[in-house]
């Protein structure tokens, strides 16, 4: 009975051993592999991961097929934002992105306009799922230039641009996406699925060049400011664009403009007749020179603080109140909107920014509002004949003249909103 009793104890005793071994040898290479998984992703990754979410997601990325492997150029701007960007991606976006399925081929810019060129020259067959650009609304602006300058532009306009926001200001994904950090981004991209957006055209007449744009082109105080904030962008980063704007409007000039628009037919309801507008007078003292001509081209001549011409309704993603300058204003509506800031003066253009912080500035009486599909820009006297198109200035020489044309979805992004 002893021998049987000690048989028992000398066979329970073991297995209980064996289950407590297997248990903790089961854990150590839950923690192996995370530890593992990490060191490949991201040289810099500290973050510790729940074993079972890891667990999780590296069981949800082996169940993944080949056919499921996309392939993306990534083009990281180091010196966006406060020169972060570098962070931002590799600390919390590239990892998201390996998990859900990316190979990714990054480069790093290494001069303004780099990111064209590569985007004009890349081999579209090494990232057929699309381009994802890390920084600004700038570096958007260039490989979307460079896509579009392409001899094979039928194959270019097919691939998608990704967007994660590390740069001064993302208004585009924030506005279009309603992303307006990296996590969320890298969230939306891993999720999958193409956003159609028009696209828009400001060809420099006299020289003929043609330069591209997602959100907004602008002339006047804006483009002014925009100018001078370069002389910032090292020292300041973001902030750079407010002691600008500080240094410009106590030093503001005079801006006279001749502006030519084909509005949107059946989309201004509450414009006037051409017979009417003949007859305006608008309240800085500037008068209709022609109201209407071949294909209802109407036409404003003088003072105007500020011209700009909106894809969408351009909502900044820094601030605490993130106003819109375009509210009816949609990324794929087939037009483009433009506000026209009549007459000058310092406390014209401070009423005009505190109303706009509030979404007022479209009651002002010297603020007009409309939809149209083509612009066109003269410069008047001495005013500064520089565009900015998506936060970069486009400089012309003499008097020249910036005509702005519509696209209507010739651009995709990568992600959807999550409204949608």
């Amino acid at each position: 009975m002893k021998s049987q009793r000690a048989q028992v104890g000398q066979t329970l005793l073991p297995r209980k051993l064996r289950k407590s071994t297997r248990w903790q040898t089961a854990l150590f290479t839950q923690r192996r592999i995370v530890s593992n998984c990490c060191s490949d992703l991201s040289t810099t990754y500290t973050e510790e991961v729940p074993n079972y979410l890891a667990l999780n997601v590296l069981q949800d990325q082996s169940n993944t097929g080949q056919d499921n492997i996309r392939k993306v150029l990534v083009i990281l701007n180091p010196n966006s934002g406060f020169r972060s960007s570098r962070a931002v991606f590799y600390k919390k976006v590239q990892s998201t992105l390996k998990l859900s399925g990316f190979t990714m081929k990054v480069v790093e810019t290494a001069y303004a306009g780099h990111a064209k060129v590569l985007a004009s020259t890349v081999d579209l067959s090494t990232c057929p799922d699309g381009i994802i650009c890390v920084g600004g609304d700038g570096v958007v602006n260039e490989v979307l230039n460079g896509l579009l300058g392409r001899d094979d532009l039928k194959e270019a306009l097919q691939l998608p641009i990704g967007i994660v926001p590390a740069g001064s200001d993302n208004s585009l994904v924030w506005t279009v996406l309603g992303i307006r950090d990296p996590v969320s981004a890298a969230t939306a991209l891993a999720k999958g699925g193409f956003t159609p957006i028009d696209v828009f055209a400001v060809k420099w007449i006299q020289a003929g060049v043609t330069h591209f744009g997602l959100t907004a082109s602008f002339c006047g105080f804006v483009a002014d400011v925009l100018q001078l904030s370069e002389n910032f962008r090292l020292q300041l980063g973001p902030f750079r664009y407010v002691i600008a704007g500080l240094l410009k409007f106590l030093s503001l000039p005079q801006y006279r403009f001749e502006v030519d628009y084909l509005p949107s037919p059946g989309r201004n309801p509450e414009l006037k007749s051409p017979t009417q507008n003949c007859c305006d007078q608008l309240s800085d003292g500037s008068k209709v020179k022609r109201g209407s001509t071949e294909d209802n081209w109407v036409m404003r001549k003088g003072e105007f603080l500020g011209i700009l011409v909106c894809n969408h309704f351009c909502k900044p993603a820094q601030g605490l109140l993130s106003p819109v300058m375009a509210p009816k204003a949609q990324h794929d509506d087939g037009s483009l909107d433009l506000i026209l800031i009549h007459g000058s003066g310092r406390l014209r253009l401070f009423c005009f920014f505190v109303a706009y912080q509030f979404c007022w500035h479209l009651l002002l009486p010297f603020v007009e509002y409309v939809k149209v599909k083509q612009v066109k820009i003269r410069p008047v006297g001495g005013t500064h004949n520089g565009c900015g198109v998506d936060g970069e200035l486009l400089q012309g020489e003499g008097q020249a003249e910036w005509q702005c044309s519509l696209l209507p979805a010739q651009g995709r992004l990568l992600g959807r909103h999550p409204r949608t």
